[in-house]
């Protein structure tokens, strides 16, 4: 499962250079060098926003543990968190969240037009992480998507 998650997944996609955002659970168990290991094997400069386990990533000083993150793409805003129930009630743009992975796909599918919230969990990407430019064209076609086709 590591092979496929670090090599076939993230590796495979993600270049030395290219700037990634992740939105949580990185390791388990969450500790410092464990979270120090998985960083070493993953390609890319990592912004992190931490998940509910990632106690080891505050700790680490390996990343930059922030709560959330905002960017603009295509002319649209994106809020990046966790738990999406983390999400200021009065946000702007798309939430971009993961925590709840494929457990209420019904809920929170990977697009949701109608709430404007993209669930990035990985077992709703294939296990790949998903690029900026695939995340617009999704949101600029409006469709819902129970999970990345």
């Amino acid at each position: 499962m590591t092979r496929y998650l670090v090599a076939d997944g993230w590796n495979r996609v993600v270049g030395a250079n290219d700037e990634v955002l992740f939105v949580g659970d990185l390791a388990v168990p969450s500790e410092p060098t464990t979270v120090r290991r998985w960083l070493g094997r993953l390609r890319g400069d990592v912004t992190f926003v931490a998940g509910d386990h990632d106690d080891g990533a505050r700790r680490s000083h390996a990343v930059d543990a922030r709560e959330s993150y905002r960017f603009e793409a295509g002319g649209r805003r994106f809020r990046c968190v966790h738990r999406p129930d983390d999400a200021p009630p009065d946000r702007d743009g798309w939430l971009v969240h993961g925590h709840h992975h494929d457990m209420r796909p019904e809920e929170y599918p990977f697009l949701d037009p109608d709430a404007r919230r993209v669930n990035v969990g990985v077992e709703l990407l294939g296990y790949e992480p998903l690029s900026v430019g695939e995340l617009f064209d999704h949101v600029a076609a409006g469709h819902g998507l129970r999970e990345r086709p």
